[in-house]
Formats: structure tokens, sequence, C-alpha cells
């Protein structure tokens, strides 16, 4: 009994048994079989997509055409303008002349005091003779030759800062103007144009006097406007600053 049961359970092993050769002939039968249905998806696939038409798959598609031309059609109508009128609001004149003046020329900023010859320069670091000191010294501003009582102007805007009467230098204003800059108007008569006092305000070409003979220390010259300028308080050649 026992070598009957031996028997059997070699029988139910048989693949201990079977040789490798024939196991692997098996193993092989399988993946061929695999690679042979693959081979045939693949085929069945390509061929599909081959025969496949796409575009007629599609919707239509339709590109509608554009025209850039600009319109430049006129209005059938022509463009009637509003009615205008010279006259005001009312219809009535208002008065006012409608023509445009002219702009005015530019006001000049600087004039000569006097008109005249210049008969005795600025000498500040050179002594001069004296006709009627009768001795050499120097001379601060410039003489300018000119009738007794010709008008006297202002050399540009400024401020009367002080009205004195010398006895050698004569009437004398003086007035400041920008930049430190004053000048000196000397031998005027006594009677100053009006409105001329200290701290009056006097603009370029204003009348400030005349021209008289009270400086005595010149009376030997000719009749003249003695005229000086300092900057800072220094004196200054004041002839190259004329117009």
């Amino acid at each position: 009994m026992n070598d009957n049961f031996e028997n059997n359970n070699q029988n139910d092993l048989p693949s201990e048994r079977e040789p490798l050769a024939k196991r692997i002939a098996r193993f092989s039968a399988f993946i061929y079989l695999g690679l042979a249905i693959t081979v045939v998806i693949v085929a069945t696939v390509g061929i599909f997509s081959i025969s496949y038409d796409y575009e007629a798959s599609l919707p239509p598609i339709s590109i509608p055409e554009l025209d850039f031309t600009p319109d430049i059609s006129l209005p059938d109508e022509p463009v009637i303008k509003p009615e205008t009128s010279d006259l005001p609001v009312g219809n009535e004149q208002s008065g006012v002349d409608a023509e445009v003046s002219e702009p005015s020329a530019p006001r000049v900023m600087f004039y000569r005091p006097v008109e005249g010859e210049i008969i005795k320069p600025h000498s500040f670091d050179k002594l001069v003779f004296s006709e009627t000191m009768k001795d050499y010294r120097v001379h601060n501003g410039i003489d300018i030759a000119c009738a007794e009582g010709a008008e006297v102007s202002a050399f540009t805007d400024g401020t009367v800062a002080s009205i004195t009467e010398d006895y050698f230098k004569g009437v004398t204003v003086a007035i400041t103007h920008d930049q430190g800059v004053v000048s000196y108007y000397m031998n005027l008569s006594p009677e100053l144009a009006e409105g001329i006092s200290v701290g009056a305000e006097v603009l370029a070409g204003q009348a400030i006097g005349n021209v008289g003979s009270s400086a005595r220390a010149e009376a030997l010259d000719p009749t003249h406007l003695h005229f000086e300028m300092t900057v800072n308080g220094l004196p200054v050649d004041p002839e190259p600053e004329l117009p």
C-alpha cells in the first residue's frame, strides 16, 4: 500500500520530472502568441488611421472677406454754415474801435543828462589845470558844454537822494540807481523841476532842473553841466555809460 501511495504522489508532480527543454518551448509559444496579437493590433490601427479622412470629419470654416478701403464718400447734403454777423449780441453797436493799435516802442532806459560836447573829461588819477582856481586838481566828473537854462534830465530811473547847495559845486541833485550807482548833477540853477524833492521817484529822461552858474569853482569855464557818477561810493568815468 505504501508503494502505491508513493507512485500516486509521483504521478501528481509531473512538472518536476518534465524536461527543461519542453518547458522552455511551451513558454516561448506564449511569447510568440503575444507578439502576434500585438502586431495584428498595431496593423489594424495603422490601416484605420491611413484610411480615415480627417478633413471630411471637420466642420467647414469660412473666412469673411474684409474691405479695408476707407470710406471717402461725401454727404448727400451740403454742410450749411451758421449765419454770422458783425454786430454784437442784440444787434447793437458797442462803440469800441475794432482796429488793434500797434505795440508801443520799448522805453529808453538811459539818457544823456544834457545835449552838448564834453569839454573836460573825467580825470581821477591825473591832475588837470583849473582856469578858475589856477591850480591842478582831480576832476571826478565830466563837463558837458551847453547854454545856460538848458534842461537837465535824469540819467536813468532812480530816487532823489539829496539836494544840496555848495559854494564851490553849486546846486547839486544826487539820484540813487540800481547796482549801487549814484549820479550827481551840479552847477544847476536854484529852481528845480516840478516834483523834484528828496525821496521822489524819477524816470529815465525826466527833467530835474536847468543848467545855471552856481558852481563858483568853475565860474571861468564855459557854461556847462558838471556830471559825476559813483559805484558803491567810488568815482567812475560816466562818459562810457552815456548813450
